[in-house]
């Protein structure tokens, strides 16, 4: 399930819903295909927070609103990428650039956090390696 809805991927990019709030099946992209990448990034943020040993976010969590954000931006991303957007310029970035770096610099935030202080439930710890004291002295 994605942390954001369509509309708050609509809010990013209103150029490409005519200045609707919401995608459509009428809209390019249409709303299918957003619901899509909704999915497939909530599925990269699991994915990552899964990797550091935490659970799904859940909507009571501090840090929900921020992966609202996350999704909603790789979502955008995608929906601007989707379409035609050539740079003018050299050096210069599309809206989908800007939109993907939007993504990386809040997913790197949100990584950053202790998420276990933030409600979100720790199902593993980090092994740092070695042995216990109890393990060397039993040897």
């Amino acid at each position: 399930m994605a942390y954001c809805s369509s509309s708050d991927v609509a809010a990013l990019c209103k150029n490409l819903t005519s200045g609707g709030s919401d995608f459509s099946a009428s809209t390019s992209p249409t709303a299918a295909q957003v619901t899509a990448w909704m999915s497939a990034g909530s599925s990269l943020i699991n994915a990552t927070l899964a990797g550091m040993g935490y659970g799904v976010i859940p909507t009571t969590s501090a840090a929900y609103d921020l992966a609202t954000q996350v999704n909603a931006s790789f979502a955008a991303y995608r929906a601007e990428r989707s379409r035609s957007n050539p740079k003018m310029s050299l050096g210069e970035s599309g809206r989908a650039e800007q939109l993907k770096e939007d993504y990386e610099d809040m997913l790197e935030i949100l990584v950053a956090l202790d998420l276990s202080r933030m409600g979100v439930t720790q199902t593993s710890t980090a092994y740092s390696g070695g042995i216990s004291v109890g393990d060397k002295t039993s040897v």
